[in-house]
């Protein structure tokens, strides 16, 4: 939990870092700009999790169980396979999404999105050499350098981001008012102009991001040669003959690869919706344009209907501002899912089945306390809380009902992502992996069969997201307390949910009393703030936090003693 708190913090500041940098970006680059954003960033996201996802993980999980036995001369040597392992990888991933730019643009169907491509290559392989370094410290259990690291990246990408998109925008505007010309290159009409300067501008900002990746590795890079690991030289030297090269490099490869593939189910969906929406929002608007058109009224630019580009437009705005929001919820709760990986896999390898057993129900716990009521509220909220960070505009409009339902699908993608890590803790590597490609079945199914529907379009992408994460939940905690016992599934899930909707009903009812006297888009603030302290009392009033849970923070003893004092613990 200690790990956790630190990566949760490190996380909370990192997207909020992220925001500042997403927010003016959207609004900078509009529906069509952020969507060659997006989806560049969703190929970067497929490609890096394929690359890393699982071997940082498999490399912590070897780690934790050698500092059991103490083996440290084997995670030395783990540590020097895995980094060199990930500068092939890394090198080999950066080439494929280089030369393949320009298929993958257009498989999506995205032509426009080629250059944010290829500028965005270069993070994959620095992403994999700091992969060897974090999964390295996580197996150690040293969450500061993962958490740093990633502070470190998005205030880098923060300021080359906006900086070099600003700059591109500026520029070729300027150019484009002075000579007709964008680069030197004339174009038929004004809305064919700004496209071009749109892609130019989105392969600036995620320019910015292959910079700030590379700031991360070197952070990660001076700290080892400064620090190392921390283990001192006499316990290496005291510890057992490491196994050979070889042999550890197989171990990493037979972990790694079903927990690549069972990591790819928390990003999957983003993947499945860039290769199918925007090919059937075109197809809708070859078959039946009006209606689709009629869906929105006049939040559809002339322009990107005269661009016949509507179709990213859309999946602009769902994933530039729904999208956006939606995925601060998973963000959450992903240190804990990296920390209790290798605390989990320790205990389990010791053979401590009760304190397994204890561990896993703190963890979901925790992420269900953090996550039901955040995908509630955000759901609660969707339109209030779009306009506070986008403001009112045609976007905000399409984007803010999608958010409703992606609100409470965000739950169970937050619940996916920690229940796969504990499976993978327990040797249940594989299993995410089967889960995963029963998601994607319904996911793939849904998507295809129901933004083809008119009428439906891109309204029913939450819902086939929903639906997906829902079911891998399920079958994931059936499968969880299969192989550990009962986990008290009930208590962990009921208690928080009922003070979540406690919450997301106050924040409502404030909010719509707030609109009877205010048109301020920073009203939402003091909702949410409702919402909260309604929450944390609901949480105590029905002793849903336990006391273990309070004594991992700072000062909890205190906090403890005087909350047991008026019988609010469970």
């Amino acid at each position: 939990m200690q790990g956790a708190m630190i990566l949760m913090i490190g996380t909370m500041v990192v997207k909020i870092v992220s925001m500042i940098f997403k927010i003016p970006i959207s609004n900078m680059l509009g529906g069509t700009g952020y969507s060659y954003f997006t989806n560049a960033y969703e190929i970067f996201n497929l490609i890096s999790t394929i690359a890393t996802a699982g071997f940082p993980v498999a490399v912590s999980k070897m780690v934790s169980e050698n500092c059991v036995a103490g083996r440290y001369r084997d995670n030395r040597r783990i540590f020097r396979i895995s980094r060199l392992f990930f500068l092939i990888t890394g090198f080999i991933c950066m080439v494929v999404m280089i030369l393949g730019a320009g298929t993958f643009a257009n498989m999506i169907p995205n032509p426009g999105a080629k250059f944010s491509i290829i500028c965005l290559a270069p993070a994959v392989l620095t992403c994999c050499l700091m992969s060897a370094y974090r999964g390295y410290y996580q197996g150690m259990q040293n969450m500061y350098p993962t958490s740093i690291s990633q502070i470190i990246e998005a205030v880098t990408k923060m300021i080359f981001g906006l900086g070099l998109s600003w700059a591109v925008l500026h520029f070729t505007g300027e150019e484009y008012a002075q000579y007709g010309t964008v680069l030197g290159v004339s174009y038929p009409s004004q809305a064919q102009a700004q496209a071009a300067i749109a892609q130019l501008a989105s392969g600036a900002a995620v320019l910015g991001v292959s910079f700030s990746t590379a700031a991360g590795l070197l952070y990660l890079m001076i700290r080892w040669r400064k620090k190392g690991d921390g283990v001192s030289d006499s316990l290496v030297v005291d510890s057992p003959a490491p196994e050979s090269s070889s042999r550890l490099l197989k171990s990493i490869v037979m972990i790694g690869i079903p927990v690549c593939m069972g990591s790819l189910a928390v990003s999957f969906s983003g993947v499945i919706d860039l290769m199918t929406v925007t090919g059937r929002l075109a197809d809708v608007m070859q078959t039946a344009p009006q209606t689709l058109l009629d869906c929105y009224g006049g939040n559809i630019p002339q322009a990107e209907i005269i661009n016949e580009s509507v179709h990213n437009y859309l999946y602009g705005a769902y994933s530039g501002k729904a999208g956006v929001i939606g995925n601060l919820i998973p963000a959450l709760t992903t240190g804990l899912a990296v920390s209790a990986l290798p605390a989990v896999a320790e205990s389990y390898a010791r053979g401590s089945r009760l304190r397994t057993q204890r561990s896993i129900q703190m963890v979901l716990r925790i992420t269900t306390m953090i996550c039901i009521p955040a995908g509630l509220g955000i759901s609660a909220l969707a339109l209030p809380v779009c306009q506070l960070f986008f403001g009112y505009n045609s976007e905000v409009a399409i984007g803010a009902p999608l958010l409703e339902v992606l609100g409470i699908a965000s739950i169970f993608i937050a619940l996916t992502g920690t229940i796969n890590s504990l499976l993978q803790a327990v040797g249940k590597v594989t299993l995410p992996v089967k889960l995963m490609v029963i998601g994607s079945i319904i996911k793939l199914t849904m998507n295809y069969v129901l933004v083809g529907i008119p009428e439906l379009n891109i309204q029913a992408v939450p819902y086939s997201t929903l639906v997906c994460y829902l079911v891998i939940t399920i079958l994931s905690l059936r499968a969880l307390r299969s192989s550990i016992g009962e986990l008290g599934l009930f208590s962990i899930f009921a208690k928080p949910l009922l003070a979540g909707a406690l919450c997301a009903a106050v924040a409502r009812l404030v909010q719509n009393l707030l609109m009877t006297v205010t048109a301020s888009r920073f009203a939402v603030l003091v909702s949410v703030a409702c919402g909260a302290v309604v929450y944390l009392l609901a949480l105590f009033l029905l002793k849903a936090i336990k006391k273990e849970d309070i004594m991992m923070l700072p000062k909890g003893e205190k906090m403890a003693k005087i909350l047991e004092k008026y019988s609010l613990l469970g």
